[in-house]
């Protein structure tokens, strides 16, 4: 009973918002009379200083969940009679309560009800946790198109930024060409493994795609630039792009292999 549990001294008011704030669910327990007559003939609910006004309010305001429940047939008060702060209380879904032979059955659908309400804003405050397995999976999607972006679409763009300039705009000679399809992948390859410390498996994956996706774009830029078919017309066209492929993917691995070997060269044991 509040004439037991509020201390004395201690405003009602700032003893109820502070119950309120360990509270997970309010019980209004409306009678017939909940409204209440005062002394003066008017309504009890409408004092501000009712403590079960405040207590209300004070859960409206904190947004907690709210059960009615009537008793012994009692109805719920319709809008016009409640102070504009209750919101919409008047239109809550009542649980019933009744004494006597049914009183059992009714509190235990009652305290059901609770149970599942509680449940509901639990799976909304608190959603279900990603289980590790899930965890380590997005974390290693992550990883892969990080690398990817890093080690497979950067290096890309270089080798075709060089074959443009080399090859369309100032038309250099092939060595030129060689040098960028050799040193460009080695650089990455070999950051694979001394920057990120990727397995083979990777490495492999990168050059091959590395390659073929290289070569293709080269066709493609020089058929835009000089108006030539795109796909290799002669056996020595042909030769030229699979040795410019394997070069650009064996290089990427070359330098994969280079750091692994440099690094187990710096950590050997004197």
């Amino acid at each position: 009973m509040d004439v037991d549990s509020i201390p004395i001294g201690i405003d009602f008011r700032t003893h109820i918002q502070e119950t309120m704030l360990q509270t997970d669910v309010l019980i209004a327990v409306i009678g017939a009379n909940w409204l209440g007559l005062n002394t003066s003939g008017g309504v009890r609910i409408d004092e501000k200083t009712d403590a079960v006004r405040v207590e209300i309010e004070t859960a409206v305001a904190r947004k907690l969940r709210i059960i009615p429940v009537l008793v012994d047939g009692a109805k719920m008060p319709d809008s016009s009679t409640l102070p504009l702060e209750f919101g919409d209380f008047a239109f809550l879904n009542a649980a019933e309560v009744a004494t006597g032979r049914d009183f059992r059955s009714h509190m235990d659908r009652l305290i059901g009800a609770i149970d599942q309400s509680m449940a509901a804003e639990s799976r909304v405050a608190f959603p279900r946790a990603p289980s590790a397995a899930a965890e380590t999976q997005e974390s290693a999607r992550k990883a892969w198109l990080t690398d990817a972006l890093r080690y497979f679409a950067v290096p890309l763009v270089l080798v075709l930024v060089a074959h443009h300039l080399i090859v369309n705009v100032f038309d250099l000679r092939t060595e030129y060409l060689w040098m960028a399809c050799i040193g460009v992948p080695f650089v990455f390859g070999f950051a694979l493994l001394w920057v990120e410390r990727r397995g083979q498996g990777r490495a492999f994956a990168f050059a091959i795609a590395l390659g073929i996706i290289a070569v293709a774009g080269m066709s493609v830029s020089q058929s835009l630039n000089s108006g030539d078919p795109i796909m290799p017309q002669t056996r020595f066209e042909w030769w030229d792009n699979i040795n410019f492929a394997a070069a650009i993917a064996l290089s990427f691995i070359v330098g994969h292999i280079a750091a692994r070997a440099l690094r187990a060269v710096l950590t050997r044991k004197p």
